[in-house]
């Protein structure tokens, strides 16, 4: 703002000069126009007194001339002056509009930065709970195993084993969910991170090879395949990297150095 209104003062800086050198020419004027009607009367003569009176008329439509010339500078000046600050004002104001633009988008980032966490702590608990009870589980049963003289204890030994088998069935199905949920979580990041270019289809499907190394760190991400343009891949590629690091999963045997992401930002459906 300061700079512009610098530039415009610099600008009319001729123009003030302008106008000190009119005034100066017609205060000149106007005392010689004076010194010609004091003068002329000592020539004497009633001819020579009208000539004086018409010069001066004719003087002074010229000085009048001259002041509505001026002002009109003056008005062009002024005009000047006030579209710099209309350009200055709408710069400041669409300035303060991409701020505002600009913490909203990080407010947004933050709130689901801080979502993604809360849901992977809860799958890591989770996780963590069943793989204790499935630990104690196996103790009772490697306990009962020394006991196989006693029918009581080889009754209760294949009730462990039946009761172990459905809960690996049941943990089985239990991580396959958790692994699905992990992928979800890496969609959503990914996603959060895509800039959706023009030409992106509403029906987008691309299948990502991503490369981590263990804390999420991605060191690649290639497309296998995809629907979309040149300029859609390359967005995708983006945003994985963006995503880096990616979400742990919620049991540290689900992590994997190399697996395949269904990106379809259409849908919620996890890979």
């Amino acid at each position: 703002m300061v700079a512009i209104v610098e530039t415009g003062t610099q600008r009319l800086l001729p123009w003030i000069y302008s106008v000190l050198l009119h005034v100066a020419f017609v205060v000149l004027l106007v005392l010689s126009i004076h010194w010609t009607n004091s003068t002329l009367p000592s020539l004497g003569g009633k001819g020579s007194t009208a000539q004086p009176v018409q010069a001066t008329v004719v003087d002074q439509k010229l000085i009048q001339q001259q002041m509505a010339l001026l002002r009109a500078q003056d008005k062009q000046k002024q005009q000047a002056a006030q579209q710099l600050q209309q350009q200055a004002a709408a710069a400041k104001s669409e300035r303060q509009q991409e701020e505002q633009k600009v913490a909203q988008l990080k407010q947004q980032q933050a709130a689901a930065q801080q979502a993604l966490d809360q849901k992977l702590a809860d799958l890591q608990k989770q996780a963590q709970a069943e793989q204790d009870h499935l630990a104690k589980l196996k103790v009772e049963a490697a306990a009962q195993a020394k006991k196989r003289q006693n029918a009581e204890s080889a009754r209760r030994r294949a009730q462990l084993q039946k009761e172990i088998a459905v809960e690996e069935r049941a943990r089985d199905a239990r991580m396959a969910s958790l692994l699905q949920q992990w992928t979800a979580l890496v969609k959503q990041k990914v996603q959060s991170n895509w800039n959706e270019p023009a030409s992106s289809p509403p029906d987008l499907s691309c299948k990502v090879q991503v490369e981590q190394v263990p804390g999420g760190t991605v060191t690649n991400a290639q497309v296998l395949s995809c629907n979309g343009d040149e300029a859609v891949k390359q967005s995708v590629v983006t945003a994985v990297l963006r995503s880096s690091p990616l979400p742990p999963p919620p049991d540290p045997s689900l992590f994997q150095r190399v697996f395949v992401l269904n990106f379809t930002p259409q849908t919620n459906s996890s890979n």
